[in-house]
Protein backbone atom coordinates (compact mmCIF):
# COMPACT_ATOMS: atom_id res chain seq x y z
CA UNK A 1 0.00 0.00 0.00
CA UNK A 2 1.35 3.42 -0.90
CA UNK A 3 1.80 6.22 1.58
CA UNK A 4 -1.09 8.19 0.09
CA UNK A 5 -3.41 5.16 0.21
CA UNK A 6 -2.45 4.47 3.82
CA UNK A 7 -3.22 8.04 4.86
CA UNK A 8 -6.45 7.99 2.87
CA UNK A 9 -7.44 4.78 4.62
CA UNK A 10 -6.67 6.35 8.01
CA UNK A 11 -8.94 9.28 7.16
CA UNK A 12 -11.65 6.88 6.05
CA UNK A 13 -11.53 5.02 9.36
CA UNK A 14 -11.00 7.90 11.79
CA UNK A 15 -12.16 10.92 9.81
CA UNK A 16 -10.38 14.19 9.12
CA UNK A 17 -12.06 16.31 11.78
CA UNK A 18 -10.32 14.78 14.79
CA UNK A 19 -6.77 15.09 13.50
CA UNK A 20 -7.13 18.60 12.11
CA UNK A 21 -8.86 20.06 15.19
CA UNK A 22 -6.25 18.52 17.50
CA UNK A 23 -3.49 19.70 15.19
CA UNK A 24 -4.93 23.20 15.53
CA UNK A 25 -4.58 22.90 19.29
CA UNK A 26 -0.97 21.82 18.85
CA UNK A 27 -0.35 24.91 16.72
CA UNK A 28 -1.71 27.14 19.49
CA UNK A 29 0.38 25.47 22.19
CA UNK A 30 3.58 25.78 20.18
CA UNK A 31 2.83 29.34 19.11
CA UNK A 32 2.44 30.38 22.74
CA UNK A 33 5.65 28.70 23.88
CA UNK A 34 7.68 29.98 20.94
CA UNK A 35 6.14 33.43 21.25
CA UNK A 36 6.97 33.59 24.94
CA UNK A 37 10.56 32.72 24.13
CA UNK A 38 10.79 35.49 21.53
CA UNK A 39 9.14 38.04 23.80
CA UNK A 40 11.03 36.92 26.91
CA UNK A 41 13.64 39.72 26.66
CA UNK A 42 10.84 42.33 26.36
CA UNK A 43 8.93 40.82 29.30
CA UNK A 44 12.18 40.73 31.24
CA UNK A 45 12.74 44.46 30.72
CA UNK A 46 9.10 45.44 31.29
CA UNK A 47 8.81 43.58 34.60
CA UNK A 48 12.48 44.13 35.61
CA UNK A 49 13.31 40.42 35.85
CA UNK A 50 16.69 38.73 35.94
CA UNK A 51 17.71 36.27 33.24
CA UNK A 52 17.36 33.40 35.69
CA UNK A 53 13.86 34.53 36.70
CA UNK A 54 12.51 34.79 33.16
CA UNK A 55 14.11 31.46 32.19
CA UNK A 56 12.70 29.60 35.18
CA UNK A 57 9.31 31.28 34.63
CA UNK A 58 9.28 30.05 31.04
CA UNK A 59 10.18 26.54 32.19
CA UNK A 60 7.47 26.73 34.87
CA UNK A 61 4.75 26.29 32.25
CA UNK A 62 6.48 23.12 31.10
CA UNK A 63 6.76 21.91 34.70
CA UNK A 64 3.05 22.50 35.20
CA UNK A 65 2.27 20.67 31.97
CA UNK A 66 4.10 17.61 33.27
CA UNK A 67 2.56 17.90 36.74
CA UNK A 68 -1.01 18.33 35.51
CA UNK A 69 -0.59 15.72 32.79
CA UNK A 70 -0.67 12.87 35.28
CA UNK A 71 -4.14 13.56 36.74
CA UNK A 72 -5.36 14.50 33.26
CA UNK A 73 -3.92 11.20 32.03
CA UNK A 74 -5.95 9.31 34.63
CA UNK A 75 -9.06 11.26 33.65
CA UNK A 76 -8.26 10.65 30.00
CA UNK A 77 -8.31 6.90 30.58
CA UNK A 78 -11.70 7.17 32.32
CA UNK A 79 -13.60 10.14 30.86
CA UNK A 80 -14.52 11.62 27.49
CA UNK A 81 -11.21 12.91 26.17
CA UNK A 82 -12.65 15.50 23.78
CA UNK A 83 -14.37 17.17 26.76
CA UNK A 84 -11.09 17.33 28.66
CA UNK A 85 -9.24 18.79 25.65
CA UNK A 86 -11.91 21.43 24.99
CA UNK A 87 -12.21 22.64 28.58
CA UNK A 88 -8.42 22.69 28.97
CA UNK A 89 -8.07 24.87 25.88
CA UNK A 90 -10.61 27.36 27.20
CA UNK A 91 -8.64 27.51 30.44
CA UNK A 92 -5.50 28.22 28.42
CA UNK A 93 -7.32 31.06 26.63
CA UNK A 94 -8.09 32.66 29.98
CA UNK A 95 -4.44 32.38 31.02
CA UNK A 96 -3.37 34.12 27.81
CA UNK A 97 -5.58 37.10 28.68
CA UNK A 98 -4.15 37.20 32.21
CA UNK A 99 -0.59 37.13 30.84
CA UNK A 100 -1.40 40.36 29.02
CA UNK A 101 -2.15 42.14 32.31
CA UNK A 102 0.61 40.69 34.54
CA UNK A 103 2.43 43.32 36.58
CA UNK A 104 4.91 41.37 38.68
CA UNK A 105 7.09 38.27 38.57
CA UNK A 106 4.90 36.32 40.99
CA UNK A 107 1.80 37.09 38.93
CA UNK A 108 3.50 35.96 35.74
CA UNK A 109 4.62 32.76 37.46
CA UNK A 110 1.08 31.96 38.60
CA UNK A 111 -0.38 32.73 35.19
CA UNK A 112 2.19 30.58 33.37
CA UNK A 113 1.30 27.81 35.81
CA UNK A 114 -2.36 28.17 34.83
CA UNK A 115 -1.35 28.18 31.18
CA UNK A 116 0.56 24.94 31.72
CA UNK A 117 -2.52 23.30 33.21
CA UNK A 118 -4.49 24.29 30.12
CA UNK A 119 -1.83 22.85 27.82
CA UNK A 120 -1.35 19.64 29.78
CA UNK A 121 -3.97 17.70 27.82
CA UNK A 122 -1.94 17.79 24.60
CA UNK A 123 0.41 14.94 25.46
CA UNK A 124 -1.72 12.43 27.38
CA UNK A 125 -5.25 13.11 26.19
CA UNK A 126 -4.80 14.09 22.55
CA UNK A 127 -2.15 11.45 21.79
CA UNK A 128 -4.25 8.68 23.34
CA UNK A 129 -7.30 9.92 21.46
CA UNK A 130 -5.46 9.82 18.13
CA UNK A 131 -4.12 6.34 18.86
CA UNK A 132 -7.68 5.04 19.31
CA UNK A 133 -9.15 7.05 16.44
CA UNK A 134 -6.81 5.84 13.67
CA UNK A 135 -5.54 2.36 12.65
CA UNK A 136 -2.03 1.23 13.65
CA UNK A 137 -0.78 1.01 10.05
CA UNK A 138 -1.21 4.74 9.56
CA UNK A 139 -0.48 6.09 13.04
CA UNK A 140 2.97 7.36 12.10
CA UNK A 141 1.47 9.64 9.49
CA UNK A 142 -1.32 10.75 11.81
CA UNK A 143 1.18 11.54 14.55
CA UNK A 144 3.27 13.39 11.96
CA UNK A 145 0.33 15.63 11.07
CA UNK A 146 -0.32 16.28 14.76
CA UNK A 147 3.35 16.90 15.51
CA UNK A 148 3.57 19.13 12.45
CA UNK A 149 1.29 21.47 14.38
CA UNK A 150 4.29 22.21 16.61
CA UNK A 151 6.62 23.52 13.87
CA UNK A 152 3.69 25.34 12.30
CA UNK A 153 3.11 26.99 15.68
CA UNK A 154 6.83 27.65 16.02
CA UNK A 155 6.74 29.09 12.50
CA UNK A 156 3.70 31.31 13.07
CA UNK A 157 4.07 32.07 16.77
CA UNK A 158 7.29 34.11 16.78
CA UNK A 159 6.33 36.05 13.66
CA UNK A 160 2.73 36.56 14.80
CA UNK A 161 3.35 37.45 18.44
CA UNK A 162 6.53 39.34 17.63
CA UNK A 163 4.71 41.16 14.85
CA UNK A 164 1.78 42.13 17.08
CA UNK A 165 4.20 43.34 19.74
CA UNK A 166 6.11 45.39 17.18
CA UNK A 167 2.93 46.94 15.75
CA UNK A 168 1.65 47.76 19.24
CA UNK A 169 5.02 49.34 19.98
CA UNK A 170 6.45 50.51 23.25
CA UNK A 171 7.75 48.45 26.12
CA UNK A 172 4.37 46.77 26.64
CA UNK A 173 3.73 45.60 23.09
CA UNK A 174 4.09 42.01 24.27
CA UNK A 175 0.86 42.37 26.28
CA UNK A 176 -1.21 42.89 23.13
CA UNK A 177 0.35 39.79 21.60
CA UNK A 178 -0.89 37.52 24.38
CA UNK A 179 -4.33 39.11 24.40
CA UNK A 180 -4.57 38.43 20.67
CA UNK A 181 -3.76 34.72 21.16
CA UNK A 182 -6.83 34.18 23.34
CA UNK A 183 -9.23 34.63 20.38
CA UNK A 184 -8.30 31.52 18.32
CA UNK A 185 -7.95 29.56 21.57
CA UNK A 186 -11.61 30.17 22.46
CA UNK A 187 -12.75 29.21 18.95
CA UNK A 188 -10.79 25.95 18.91
CA UNK A 189 -11.70 25.11 22.49
CA UNK A 190 -15.41 25.27 21.71
CA UNK A 191 -14.92 23.29 18.48
CA UNK A 192 -13.07 20.51 20.30
CA UNK A 193 -16.09 19.87 22.53
CA UNK A 194 -18.00 18.52 19.52
CA UNK A 195 -15.27 16.18 18.19
CA UNK A 196 -16.42 12.51 18.32
CA UNK A 197 -14.93 10.25 21.01
CA UNK A 198 -13.43 6.96 19.68
CA UNK A 199 -13.71 3.66 21.53
CA UNK A 200 -10.68 2.84 23.66
CA UNK A 201 -8.52 0.02 22.34
CA UNK A 202 -10.68 -0.38 19.26
CA UNK A 203 -7.81 -1.73 17.15
CA UNK A 204 -6.37 -4.13 19.74
CA UNK A 205 -7.51 -7.73 19.85
CA UNK A 206 -9.23 -9.24 22.86
CA UNK A 207 -11.97 -8.41 25.34
CA UNK A 208 -12.05 -4.71 26.26
CA UNK A 209 -15.28 -4.83 28.22
CA UNK A 210 -13.75 -4.05 31.60
CA UNK A 211 -10.69 -1.89 31.15
CA UNK A 212 -12.03 0.12 28.26
CA UNK A 213 -14.97 1.58 30.17
CA UNK A 214 -14.50 5.33 30.62
CA UNK A 215 -15.71 5.21 34.24
CA UNK A 216 -13.68 2.14 35.27
CA UNK A 217 -12.29 2.78 38.81
CA UNK A 218 -9.48 0.28 38.14
CA UNK A 219 -7.72 2.80 35.88
CA UNK A 220 -5.50 4.49 38.46
CA UNK A 221 -1.99 5.84 38.60
CA UNK A 222 -0.89 2.90 40.73
CA UNK A 223 -2.09 0.26 38.28
CA UNK A 224 -0.78 2.26 35.32
CA UNK A 225 2.69 2.63 36.82
CA UNK A 226 2.75 -1.05 37.78
CA UNK A 227 1.91 -2.04 34.22
CA UNK A 228 4.29 0.40 32.52
CA UNK A 229 7.15 -0.52 34.84
CA UNK A 230 7.18 -3.95 33.22
CA UNK A 231 7.87 -2.39 29.80
CA UNK A 232 11.65 -2.02 29.74
CA UNK A 233 11.79 0.05 26.56
CA UNK A 234 9.29 2.53 27.98
CA UNK A 235 11.53 3.13 31.01
CA UNK A 236 14.61 3.65 28.84
CA UNK A 237 12.78 6.11 26.59
CA UNK A 238 11.65 8.08 29.64
CA UNK A 239 15.21 8.39 30.93
CA UNK A 240 16.31 9.49 27.46
CA UNK A 241 13.60 12.15 27.31
CA UNK A 242 14.61 13.39 30.75
CA UNK A 243 18.12 14.11 29.47
CA UNK A 244 16.77 15.42 26.19
CA UNK A 245 14.31 17.86 27.77
CA UNK A 246 16.90 20.56 28.37
CA UNK A 247 17.52 20.89 24.65
CA UNK A 248 13.86 21.46 23.74
CA UNK A 249 12.58 23.55 26.66
CA UNK A 250 15.38 25.70 28.11
CA UNK A 251 17.77 26.12 25.18
CA UNK A 252 15.32 28.18 23.05
CA UNK A 253 15.15 30.83 25.79
CA UNK A 254 18.94 31.12 25.89
CA UNK A 255 19.17 31.27 22.11
CA UNK A 256 16.72 34.18 22.03
CA UNK A 257 18.84 35.95 24.61
CA UNK A 258 21.90 35.26 22.42
CA UNK A 259 20.10 36.83 19.45
CA UNK A 260 19.35 39.95 21.46
CA UNK A 261 22.75 40.33 23.10
CA UNK A 262 25.04 39.37 20.21
CA UNK A 263 22.99 40.17 17.11
CA UNK A 264 20.95 43.01 18.67
CA UNK A 265 17.67 41.73 17.23
CA UNK A 266 14.35 43.12 18.44
CA UNK A 267 11.22 41.00 19.05
CA UNK A 268 10.00 41.16 15.46
CA UNK A 269 13.39 40.19 14.03
CA UNK A 270 13.82 37.36 16.54
CA UNK A 271 10.39 36.12 15.58
CA UNK A 272 11.33 36.14 11.90
CA UNK A 273 14.52 34.17 12.60
CA UNK A 274 12.57 31.61 14.63
CA UNK A 275 9.94 31.28 11.93
CA UNK A 276 12.46 30.68 9.15
CA UNK A 277 14.36 28.14 11.24
CA UNK A 278 11.16 26.26 12.09
CA UNK A 279 10.56 25.46 8.43
CA UNK A 280 13.17 22.78 9.05
CA UNK A 281 10.98 21.40 11.86
CA UNK A 282 8.04 21.11 9.48
CA UNK A 283 10.25 19.32 6.96
CA UNK A 284 11.49 16.97 9.68
CA UNK A 285 7.93 16.14 10.76
CA UNK A 286 6.98 15.36 7.15
CA UNK A 287 10.01 13.08 6.69
CA UNK A 288 9.44 11.41 10.05
CA UNK A 289 5.79 10.77 9.23
CA UNK A 290 6.57 9.44 5.77
CA UNK A 291 9.02 6.81 6.94
CA UNK A 292 8.13 6.07 10.60
CA UNK A 293 5.44 3.48 9.84
CA UNK A 294 7.61 1.66 7.29
CA UNK A 295 10.73 1.75 9.46
CA UNK A 296 8.96 0.52 12.57
CA UNK A 297 7.16 -2.27 10.67
CA UNK A 298 10.43 -3.50 9.17
CA UNK A 299 12.61 -3.10 12.26
CA UNK A 300 11.60 -1.47 15.58
CA UNK A 301 15.28 -1.62 16.51
CA UNK A 302 16.34 0.54 13.55
CA UNK A 303 13.59 2.98 14.47
CA UNK A 304 15.20 3.43 17.90
CA UNK A 305 18.67 3.78 16.36
CA UNK A 306 17.42 6.46 13.98
CA UNK A 307 15.95 8.45 16.85
CA UNK A 308 19.18 8.14 18.82
CA UNK A 309 21.24 9.52 15.93
CA UNK A 310 18.81 12.41 15.43
CA UNK A 311 18.90 13.32 19.13
CA UNK A 312 22.70 13.23 19.32
CA UNK A 313 23.08 15.37 16.20
CA UNK A 314 20.50 17.83 17.52
CA UNK A 315 22.42 18.59 20.71
CA UNK A 316 25.67 19.11 18.85
CA UNK A 317 23.90 21.41 16.39
CA UNK A 318 22.47 23.52 19.20
CA UNK A 319 25.96 23.92 20.65
CA UNK A 320 27.18 25.21 17.28
CA UNK A 321 24.18 27.50 16.91
CA UNK A 322 24.98 29.29 20.17
CA UNK A 323 28.30 30.42 18.67
CA UNK A 324 27.06 31.14 15.15
CA UNK A 325 29.15 34.01 13.74
CA UNK A 326 26.20 35.82 12.17
CA UNK A 327 22.42 35.70 11.74
CA UNK A 328 22.58 33.77 8.46
CA UNK A 329 24.63 30.97 10.03
CA UNK A 330 22.33 31.01 13.06
CA UNK A 331 19.31 30.43 10.79
CA UNK A 332 20.94 27.67 8.73
CA UNK A 333 22.06 25.74 11.80
CA UNK A 334 18.65 26.26 13.40
CA UNK A 335 16.94 24.91 10.28
CA UNK A 336 19.00 21.71 10.43
CA UNK A 337 18.62 21.16 14.17
CA UNK A 338 14.85 21.67 14.04
CA UNK A 339 14.60 19.18 11.19
CA UNK A 340 16.53 16.60 13.22
CA UNK A 341 14.36 17.20 16.27
CA UNK A 342 11.03 16.64 14.58
CA UNK A 343 12.23 13.80 12.38
CA UNK A 344 13.04 11.99 15.62
CA UNK A 345 9.88 12.95 17.52
CA UNK A 346 7.41 11.12 15.27
CA UNK A 347 9.05 7.66 15.59
CA UNK A 348 9.31 8.08 19.37
CA UNK A 349 5.59 8.78 19.69
CA UNK A 350 4.82 5.80 17.46
CA UNK A 351 6.97 3.53 19.64
CA UNK A 352 5.37 4.79 22.87
CA UNK A 353 1.87 4.28 21.43
CA UNK A 354 2.76 0.72 20.44
CA UNK A 355 4.45 -0.44 23.65
CA UNK A 356 1.89 1.13 26.02
CA UNK A 357 -1.15 -0.99 27.00
CA UNK A 358 -4.30 0.67 25.66
CA UNK A 359 -5.90 0.71 29.11
CA UNK A 360 -3.25 3.17 30.34
CA UNK A 361 -2.32 5.02 27.17
CA UNK A 362 -3.20 8.50 28.43
CA UNK A 363 -1.14 7.97 31.58
CA UNK A 364 1.72 6.62 29.47
CA UNK A 365 1.80 9.75 27.33
CA UNK A 366 1.52 11.85 30.51
CA UNK A 367 4.70 10.26 31.82
CA UNK A 368 6.42 11.24 28.57
CA UNK A 369 5.64 14.88 29.36
CA UNK A 370 6.73 14.42 32.97
CA UNK A 371 10.23 13.37 32.00
CA UNK A 372 10.54 15.78 29.10
CA UNK A 373 9.35 18.91 30.90
CA UNK A 374 9.95 18.27 34.61
CA UNK A 375 13.19 16.33 34.59
CA UNK A 376 14.63 17.90 31.45
CA UNK A 377 12.90 21.28 31.35
CA UNK A 378 12.85 22.51 34.94
CA UNK A 379 15.95 20.55 35.94
CA UNK A 380 17.73 21.84 32.86
CA UNK A 381 16.66 25.41 33.62
CA UNK A 382 18.13 25.24 37.11
CA UNK A 383 21.34 23.59 35.90
CA UNK A 384 21.50 25.98 32.99
CA UNK A 385 21.16 28.92 35.37
CA UNK A 386 24.33 27.83 37.15
CA UNK A 387 26.31 27.64 33.90
CA UNK A 388 24.72 30.81 32.50
CA UNK A 389 25.58 32.76 35.63
CA UNK A 390 29.20 31.66 35.53
CA UNK A 391 29.89 31.46 31.79
CA UNK A 392 27.04 33.23 29.97
CA UNK A 393 24.18 31.89 27.81
CA UNK A 394 26.37 30.84 24.87
CA UNK A 395 28.63 28.62 26.94
CA UNK A 396 25.67 27.18 28.86
CA UNK A 397 24.09 25.97 25.61
CA UNK A 398 27.38 24.85 24.04
CA UNK A 399 28.25 22.69 27.05
CA UNK A 400 24.92 21.32 28.27
CA UNK A 401 23.02 20.72 25.01
CA UNK A 402 25.56 18.30 23.45
CA UNK A 403 26.14 16.44 26.72
CA UNK A 404 22.43 16.05 27.46
CA UNK A 405 21.64 14.92 23.92
CA UNK A 406 24.43 12.35 23.82
CA UNK A 407 23.22 10.87 27.10
CA UNK A 408 19.67 10.78 25.71
CA UNK A 409 20.89 9.08 22.53
CA UNK A 410 22.71 6.40 24.52
CA UNK A 411 19.55 5.41 26.40
CA UNK A 412 17.51 5.45 23.19
CA UNK A 413 20.00 3.08 21.53
CA UNK A 414 19.90 0.85 24.61
CA UNK A 415 16.13 0.63 24.20
CA UNK A 416 16.63 -0.94 20.77
CA UNK A 417 17.64 -4.17 22.51
CA UNK A 418 14.27 -4.58 24.22
CA UNK A 419 11.73 -2.91 21.93
CA UNK A 420 10.75 -5.99 19.91
CA UNK A 421 10.13 -8.08 23.02
CA UNK A 422 8.11 -5.28 24.62
CA UNK A 423 5.92 -4.89 21.54
CA UNK A 424 5.16 -8.62 21.69
CA UNK A 425 4.52 -8.46 25.44
CA UNK A 426 2.09 -5.55 25.26
CA UNK A 427 0.28 -7.15 22.32
CA UNK A 428 -0.13 -10.34 24.32
CA UNK A 429 -1.41 -8.48 27.40
CA UNK A 430 -3.85 -6.39 25.34
CA UNK A 431 -5.12 -9.47 23.64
Amino acid sequence: MTDATSLRESFRVGGRRTIFVLSGLAVLDAADSAGFGVLAPDIQKSLHLSTTTITVTAALAGFTVSFAALPLGVLGDRMRRTLIAGVSTLLWAGASVLTAVAQAAWQLALIRTLSGIGKANEGPVQSALLTDAYPPRGRGKIFAIHRAGLPVGILLGPALLGGVASVAGGGDGWRWAFAFMAVPAVILGVTTLSVPEPERGRFEAGDHSAAAKPDDPAVTLRTAFASLRKVRTFSLIMVSLGAFGFAVTTVPIYLNIVMEQHFHLEAGSRGAVGSVSSVGALLGAVVGGKYADQLFARSPERCMYAVGVAVAALGCGLGLQAYAPNVAAFIVIGFITQALLFAGLVPVILVVATITPFQFRAVGFAIVGLYLSLVGGLGGALLGAVFEGALGPQAAVAILAPVASLVAAAFMVRGARTVRADVAQVTAVSG
